[in-house]
């Protein structure tokens, strides 16, 4: 997969060519699936259970690549961002821990809201086709970034809806 597709879209409903049961009454679409309900993980754990695991944890990545912004980055990639210390300033290093911890705890089938998903597609936007560092030498500024960050954090803590996972 070339990125982690995080908002489960509805398609329209299928046309469905039914005639009246002898009823009389229309037959309707089945209701939709209801929503992942899992729980979320830190940015933190995602750091050590990625694809270079630290001492006996295992691979829980349940991706390969994602997009952050526009960009599109390899596992390994994304281990370095998870890696590299934010620089004095710099709010586009935390964001992404947060973003990417975000898109990992729902690729792996934990709940989200819509303030998430919303924030999720924010903070994207706000990357946009800015290179994060190592891979690259994006600046986007702490001023800007805190508030995505915040409500992200919050997510991957489990303090926004959706419940932390016992580690």
């Amino acid at each position: 997969p070339s990125g982690v597709t995080v908002r489960c879209a509805t398609s329209p409903p299928a046309q469905t060519t039914s005639t009246r049961p002898s009823g009389g009454r229309p037959m309707s679409p089945p209701p939709p699936p209801p929503p992942p309900t899992g729980c979320t993980r830190t940015q933190g754990y995602w750091k050590n259970h990625g694809p270079v695991t630290k001492g006996n944890q295992s691979n829980e990545w349940d991706v390969t690549s994602m997009t952050l912004g526009t960009v599109s980055y390899t596992a390994d990639e994304l281990l370095a961002i998870f890696n590299t210390q934010p620089k004095k300033g710099n709010g586009l290093v935390s964001l992404a821990h947060q973003l990417i911890a975000a898109k990992l705890n729902i690729a792996n089938g934990a709940g989200y809201t819509d303030a998430v998903m919303d924030a999720i597609e924010a903070a994207d936007a706000l990357i946009g086709s800015t290179v994060i560092p190592p891979k690259g030498s994006g600046f986007i500024s702490s001023s800007v970034t805190s508030s995505l960050n915040t409500t992200l954090t919050m997510y991957n803590e489990g303090k926004l809806g959706t419940p932390h996972c016992d580690d």
